[in-house]
């Protein structure tokens, strides 16, 4: 469209032949500004919405995977049903997608969550609804949600074999999404993992050769993933398992950091409601960022997220 406008207003311009030169000059700069003015705008809305993939999310990890953020906290418009994601059921056996909505549905099968977590705790799912439907993701209306995390959990016991049983979870939900998802998806794992292991005094090198296995074991399951993993900056307790975590995304393709300073906690280890928003936020900021980049293939992402 835009090369038919630029071609309309030369013609023009050439048909202006009695006009003096400073005219033809000024002409000529409006017909090359609004070409190319032209030109960034589509391309700018080409990068965010034109046949956008659709958008999986995996949330997984130890508790803050699952999260602490109080119900009651909500607004009463986040505690209503959300079509906007559509959440894995992953008890009722057929592990199909439905509608969101808290304390019904979002924190089921989270190991060492009782029912009375399942009815009042929500963890990031809660500001991705939202961000989702204030268009931060411009196309997607809707995106899906898979959550597989456990409360505890330590990089060991994610290993295949592991008697823990978490990793056989994880992929029994991610083959039942993957037979009822539509073709040419994206995934996107949002991983928030460490603090556990820093309590039980795993070797920092012994949890990072560790993590770069679970993160490859992802990356072969979910083929082109962006994974974004949370550091716990606003804890002030794990500076080396921050540094750690941004040191392997520094090396890992499609893998990112976010900082968590100055998110609010609820206890020394979770964050409350409104940290649990502003991690999520920072998130959805850089998970924004590297769609639009996997879409124009380029690579131009800061692998840390901004405070």
């Amino acid at each position: 469209m835009w090369m038919q406008i630029c071609r309309a207003r030369v013609e023009l311009a050439q048909g202006l032949t009695k006009m003096n030169a400073k005219t033809l000059i000024c002409i000529g700069s409006i017909i090359f500004y609004g070409c190319f003015a032209g030109s960034l705008a589509a391309d700018s809305s080409d990068a965010d919405s034109e046949n956008p993939r659709p958008l999986v999310f995996v949330i997984t990890g130890e508790s803050n995977s699952g999260g602490n953020g109080d119900n009651s906290a909500a607004s009463p418009k986040e505690r209503e049903l959300r079509a906007c994601v559509q959440i894995m059921n992953l008890t009722s056996g057929k592990f199909g997608f439905e509608n969101m909505q808290l304390g019904v549905n979002n924190l089921r099968d989270h190991f060492r969550m009782t029912e009375f977590h399942y009815a009042n705790w929500h963890g990031f799912e809660n500001e991705l609804a939202n961000s989702v439907e204030a268009n931060t993701f411009p196309g997607h209306k809707q995106v899906y949600l898979i959550k597989t995390g456990h409360g505890g959990s330590r990089i060991a016991e994610w290993e295949q074999e592991h008697p823990s049983g978490y990793w056989k979870k994880f992929i029994q939900r991610i083959n039942a999404g993957k037979r009822q998802l539509p073709e040419n998806h994206q995934w996107v794992v949002w991983f928030s993992l460490g603090i556990n292991d820093a309590i039980a005094k795993t070797p920092v090198d012994q949890w990072k050769k560790g993590l770069g296995a679970h993160l490859k074991r992802m990356k072969k399951q979910l083929p082109g993933a962006i994974i974004v993993m949370t550091q716990f900056q606003s804890m002030r307790n794990y500076p080396e398992i921050d540094t750690a975590l941004a040191e392997i995304a520094a090396r890992e393709a499609n893998v990112f950091v976010v900082d968590s300073t100055g998110a609010a906690l609820k206890n020394s280890n979770h964050w409350s409601y409104a940290g649990l928003k502003t991690v999520t936020q920072r998130m959805v900021k850089i998970t924004r960022q590297a769609v639009n980049e996997t879409r124009k293939g380029a690579a131009g992402v800061s692998k840390t997220g901004s405070k």
